[in-house]
């Protein structure tokens, strides 16, 4: 027999805003949930993509030089948090839920035209402390009222263009049902904690698995 042939190690970027950059006041690098994915994936090249304050239609704009360019086996796509903000005084989110979901949908298209694997995740849910919750209409409906369409749509987009979900938002809600205070989990109402990013982790890793299976 001859000699096999050596595997080429799969390379994931993790892209979004500065959920997934993570670094911010109380959380370092080495406890971001891109960190911490790779410790877990040794074998595998996770790299960080994630840009504070960015929405979808700013993430296009960079699609090609600073994700595709790079040639990864896949890429973890998380956006929303930002494309669902009501900035005080206005009555509507800062980028519609229709060009949100058209944007994922060019996103994965994308990407797939390019050979590389699109995995969407949900964006983690806001939290009681979350300082837009001075104004409406959060004040009066609620942290996630204008955010979850959003999540809906990324599900949706999972579901009808056969990509690999990873349902953060799910996830946390499963969390909160079973007795966890979300705001535990974060640093303002909006941004993970370490606990926050190990949940992350958490919700992730096996469809991280399965890619790097090759499934």
């Amino acid at each position: 027999m001859g000699k096999a042939e050596a595997r080429t190690p799969a390379r994931i970027i993790c892209w979004g805003d500065s959920i997934t950059n993570g670094v911010r006041p109380g959380v370092a690098e080495e406890e971001t949930y891109v960190y911490l994915l790779q410790q877990r994936f040794m074998e595998v090249e996770i790299s960080n993509a994630g840009l504070g304050g960015e929405r979808t239609d700013m993430a296009l704009a960079r699609l090609e030089s600073d994700i595709i360019a790079r040639k990864p086996t896949a890429v973890t796509i998380m956006y929303g948090t930002n494309d669902a903000a009501v900035n005080q005084g206005e009555s509507e989110p800062r980028l519609p839920l229709t060009a949100y979901e058209a944007n994922l949908r060019e996103i994965v298209g994308q990407l797939r035209g390019a050979g590389i694997r699109p995995v969407l995740m949900t964006p983690i849910p806001l939290g009681r402390k979350f300082d837009y919750m001075a104004w409406s209409p959060y004040r009066e409906r609620g942290p996630n009222y204008v955010m979850y369409p959003y999540v809906q749509a990324v599900r949706r987009v999972a579901c009808e263009e056969g990509a690999a979900l990873v349902d953060n938002f799910a996830y946390w809600a499963e969390l909160a049902l079973l007795g966890t205070d979300l705001d535990s989990l974060m640093t303002d109402g909006c941004h993970p904690n370490p606990a926050g990013h190990r949940a992350i982790v958490e919700a992730m890793w096996r469809v991280v698995e399965a890619v790097v299976r090759g499934e």
